[in-house]
């Protein structure tokens, strides 16, 4: 039970550091979603559209021209490689960074709900890490070609996968549930 109450927040800590990242990288950033579906609660601000929506097993955020070639100054693609990379695995860094504070509290108070936090943040964040579409880590994998291939043929061939390919990318991503389930009963165990 403990981890439906973590799983929104460390989505959050996760989505917020790539929103940090791209802020400051000013990369645009179309989207910050918590959950997947139409959002029940939305505002804008800052040419950002901030929303929660109603299955909190995940969410994103939506960086501007994150897989289209662009000339754009804002655009994610346009963006230098150390700066890719570091809006890329931001949101794991911060999962790792508030998972080793959460397991530091821990040990001061020795309540042991900080602890499951932190075993479920870190592996959480380090999953991200994958290089299965739709996470984190897939990103990487792209970036190796970026220089081989060249940006604009890069992203027009992630742009088709993504597109034609979108439907298995989510069944994937659903096949990956069974792990989820073993994280909450490793919690409840520990």
């Amino acid at each position: 039970m403990i981890f439906l109450y973590c799983l929104p927040l460390i989505i959050f800590i996760h989505e917020l550091g790539h929103l940090l990242a791209a802020k400051w990288c000013k990369c645009g950033v179309e989207i910050f979603s918590i959950g997947f579906g139409k959002p029940f609660f939305k505002f804008d601000f800052n040419n950002t559209t901030y929303q929660i929506s109603p299955f909190l097993l995940g969410g994103y955020c939506k960086l501007d021209k994150e897989i289209e070639f662009s000339r754009k100054k804002t655009a994610f693609t346009n963006k230098t490689y150390s700066q890719k990379l570091f809006i890329s695995f931001a949101g794991v860094l911060m999962n790792v960074i508030t998972g080793l504070w959460s397991y530091w509290l821990f040990t001061i108070t020795h309540n042991f709900v900080f602890f499951l936090f932190a075993f479920y943040s870190i592996s959480i964040g380090l999953t991200n890490l994958l290089p299965i579409p739709a996470l984190d880590g897939s990103f990487w994998i792209a970036f190796l070609f970026e220089k081989k291939l060249g940006k604009k043929k890069l992203y027009a061939i992630l742009k088709s996968l993504f597109n034609k390919w979108f439907k298995w990318i989510m069944i994937l991503n659903v096949l990956s549930l069974p792990y989820l389930f073993w994280m909450i009963y490793k919690g409840y165990i520990l």
